[in-house]
């Protein structure tokens, strides 16, 4: 693909930045977009390009949304794992305490008998 170089002065690349930015698009699309609307001339091209971009901004905008979701999901993905993992270790626990305090009744009954059959 061919490259153009460009000379700015500083305050025309503060504008373009600032409405890069506005708009949600890198530099060299939004000059490249500027010279397709001088292409095809005229006011009526800038309203079409005022509409191309409007549906760029839009697009970064969905773009972003979409990564913002996806990183979301897969946060609380992890998440929801975790609480799993931790749900399965309190379980167990859970079992083996239920488990230690039925000996330990066992047990005190069976003292307890003993107790009365030696006395």
């Amino acid at each position: 693909m061919p490259t153009v170089h460009l000379s700015l002065s500083d305050a025309m690349y503060k504008q373009l930045k600032e409405k890069s930015d506005e708009i949600g698009i890198q530099i060299t699309d939004l000059i490249k977009l500027y010279i397709k609307m001088g292409l095809q001339g005229g006011l009526a091209s800038r309203q079409e390009g005022s509409a191309d971009v409007l549906m760029a901004n839009l697009s970064n905008r969905l773009d972003k949304v979409e990564r913002d979701l996806k990183l979301k999901v897969t946060m609380m993905e992890g998440r929801y794992r975790q609480l799993e993992e931790a749900l399965d270790y309190i379980l167990q626990r859970l079992d083996t305490l239920e488990d230690l305090v039925g000996e330990v009744k066992a047990k005190k009954a069976l003292d307890v008998e003993q107790e009365s059959v030696n006395t």
